[in-house]
């Protein structure tokens, strides 16, 4: 159990990281409301993959790498939504 958590923990931290990332370097360029958009698509593309690679790591029966894979899109797919509540409306 103590594994899922941890794993489950540090999907979430790394996906958090990484979509800072890269919302800041569509935020650092001369055409922010263009980048955000192209960065949001590839975001929501990269957390659709990343979740279906969780639901066959479930299907096998790992449960670590699961807990891992389906919290890793969590904090970006959230986050991308609210910048594109704020960009855009």
């Amino acid at each position: 159990m103590r594994e899922r958590v941890v794993a489950a923990i540090g999907g979430l931290v790394i996906g958090h990281v990484l979509w800072l990332l890269a919302i800041t370097a569509a935020i650092n360029t001369s055409d922010v409301s263009f980048w955000v958009l192209i960065v949001s698509v590839v975001i929501i593309g990269l957390s659709a993959g990343v979740a279906l690679l969780g639901w066959r790591s479930y299907q096998r029966k790992q449960q670590v790498r699961t807990a891992f894979l389906w919290a890793l899109p969590i904090a970006p797919v959230l986050m991308t939504i609210a910048v594109l509540g704020v960009t855009y409306l």
